[in-house]
């Protein structure tokens, strides 16, 4: 299925692993030209060249997305190497050296929060305010932000307060996006991430001493997944290159959970 994108620039954020290795290298097999970000070089390096050996056309740079001087700089890449993003992908994580997002009401710090809605939120409207002046100006664009099922509904079993509080705004800032940018052809998602088995994932296993012969069995005893399985970056990543096809112009404003089922409420 031609999904009508090829030539597109498509700019992936966070795109040297998990989740975003997996949309880059989809966008890249749609004939996407890709522009991959990350915090390390030496992971920027190796997933570009990965890409490039499969015959993508792929260029990277090392960025922290959570800065706003450092996206101004990515998107001029952006635009210098391959010209002026078509296709945005945020998915940014909160800060090395920063809060990680555990914790509870009785222990984060007013900073905490502060980190946080600054990692999470301030990212996406940094990268927004950057790349939508050429989608405006061409009449078409795909804003796709890369977020948690936790924004809707906080799973009790994990003390990630930061995250559930930080993601949350960004829904309803790609609302009242999807909102305003619609007239110009834009189209703004968020996609609820659940348990994909990404390497952040893997490592929470790994702590908990969860062999892979086992994980299966972990779950449907203590996560309820209706779907008794761990997601895989490419199934979320697949949704992700299919928002931003030709065939997704009707479906914005909307947040779309990949969980296998996990949350419980109908809408």
């Amino acid at each position: 299925m031609d999904l009508g994108i090829a030539g597109k620039v498509a700019f992936v954020s966070g795109g040297t692993k998990g989740i975003g290795r997996a949309t880059a290298e989809l966008f890249a097999k749609e004939g996407c030209k890709v522009i991959v970000t990350g915090r390390g070089q030496e992971g920027v390096d190796e997933a570009v060249d990965s890409m490039k050996a499969a015959g993508g056309t792929v260029a990277g740079i090392a960025v922290d997305l959570t800065k706003a001087s450092e996206v101004k700089r990515a998107v001029e890449f952006a635009r210098d190497t391959f010209g002026p993003p078509d296709i945005a992908v945020t998915n940014v994580h909160l800060g090395a050296g920063g809060a990680d997002g555990e914790g509870n009401f009785d222990t984060l710090k007013d900073e905490d929060y502060t980190r946080a809605f600054n990692d999470l939120a301030m990212s996406v409207v940094h990268l927004t305010r950057a790349v939508i002046p050429h989608m405006k100006q061409q009449r078409w664009g795909r804003l796709i932000n890369v977020g948690s099922a936790a924004a809707k509904e906080p799973p009790p079993e994990m003390e990630h307060l930061l995250h559930n509080v930080a993601r949350a705004p960004v829904v309803v800032l790609n609302k009242t996006l999807a909102n305003d940018l619609g007239p110009f052809g834009i189209t703004v998602n968020t996609v609820g991430t659940g348990w994909i088995l990404t390497p952040s994932v893997q490592r929470f296993a790994d702590e908990l001493k969860i062999g892979k012969e086992n994980m299966d069995d972990y779950i449907r005893k203590n996560f309820h997944i209706p779907a008794n399985r761990f997601g895989l970056p490419e199934e979320e990543g697949a949704l992700i290159v299919f928002l931003a096809s030709q065939y997704a112009g009707y479906i914005t404003g909307c947040w779309i959970p990949v969980d296998g089922g996990f949350h419980r409420s109908a809408w």
